[in-house]
């Protein structure tokens, strides 16, 4: 049960928000192996050695995912590292057969980039921050209801190519927070990189809370809200928690110590027991080739999502 709680007691405290999104790439194949990776298939019909992650079975990386991820990258203004390096992030989930997941971590596909989001009233521009885009494969999918007492996996999903798409902690209300996911979807569609079909979990949102005093500069203690696949699930999500951390934070701070005690620690990083695995080059050329593409789209201004639908994609 969600407790509300008084306008009033937010006055005085800024809410800060980072997201985390999750997009399958628009590929017909996995990322690692020549496994179809489309939607719908029966349960467990399109995996092979290297998705179930049987002994002795190696991965191959698809190029059109990387070309995709690439792509995507440059339609929100990244920089394209010329090196990137696919890491073991360990952690067991029955739905994970390899025990861990192949992502990047310290050397990333993209860095730096920003996304456009509407105006302030003195006519500058709204700008959130992107830290970084990196690519990675994603878990199976556990189903709960369809075996009573037990849990059934379907791992078709195992091994489909993702790009996570990292944003700066700029964000400062729910409403900016749905505006940058509804920009991002735009972009991300008409550079047909994904199909965005967030019923089928093309595309996922994760979403750190904090808040903190209004001046304050220092994050606050953040909690993480993950796999949301509905926007205004997230704005929801967004209020109840900044209202939950700044209630708790204000009492903390009235003396009730207990409080701070149970809710002040930090949380753990995320990515973890990362062991480098191998590393892929994107040659000059083909940010050149893509970002040409885009702009060419665009009329040269850059801003590739108000006119472009979409180049001829060549699937894997």
């Amino acid at each position: 049960m969600t407790t509300s709680v008084p306008k009033s007691s937010l006055d005085g405290w800024e809410m800060v928000v980072g997201l985390e999104v999750h997009v399958q790439l628009k590929t017909r194949t996995k990322l690692f192996c020549a496994c179809s990776a489309q939607f719908g298939a029966a349960p467990n019909a399109n995996t092979c050695p290297v998705c179930l992650a049987l002994p002795g079975a190696l991965p191959v990386v698809n190029k059109q995912a990387v070309g995709l991820a690439t792509r995507a990258a440059l339609a929100i203004n990244c920089e394209v590292q010329p090196v990137s390096i696919f890491a073991r992030k360990n952690y067991f989930y029955p739905d994970s057969p390899k025990g861990y997941q192949i992502s990047q971590f310290d050397k990333p596909l993209a860095l730096r980039g920003w996304i456009e989001i509407g105006t302030r009233s003195d006519s500058s521009p709204i700008r959130i921050g992107v830290n970084r885009v990196h690519m990675e494969d994603d878990a199976g999918k556990s189903i709960h209801d369809r075996y009573a007492g037990a849990t059934a996996v379907d791992l078709n999903r195992s091994g489909v190519p993702l790009i996570e798409i990292v944003s700066e902690p700029d964000i400062r209300s729910a409403e900016q927070a749905g505006a940058y996911l509804r920009v991002l979807k735009q972009i991300l569609e008409y550079v047909d990189v994904s199909d965005v079909n967030m019923e089928e979990g093309s595309l996922r949102v994760d979403a750190n809370v904090s808040a903190r005093r209004r001046g304050d500069t220092k994050l606050g203690t953040k909690t993480e809200v993950k796999n949301m696949n509905s926007f205004s699930g997230v704005e929801r999500a967004i209020d109840v928690e900044f209202a939950r951390h700044a209630n708790r934070d204000r009492r903390a701070i009235g003396g009730d110590s207990d409080l701070h005690v149970a809710f002040g620690r930090e949380w753990l990083v995320e990515l973890r027991d990362l062991v480098a695995l191998g590393q892929i080059g994107v040659e000059v050329v083909l940010p050149r080739k893509l970002r040409a593409q885009l702009d060419l789209a665009s009329g040269g201004d850059g801003h590739a999502h108000r006119q472009f639908h979409g180049a001829a994609v060549h699937h894997r």
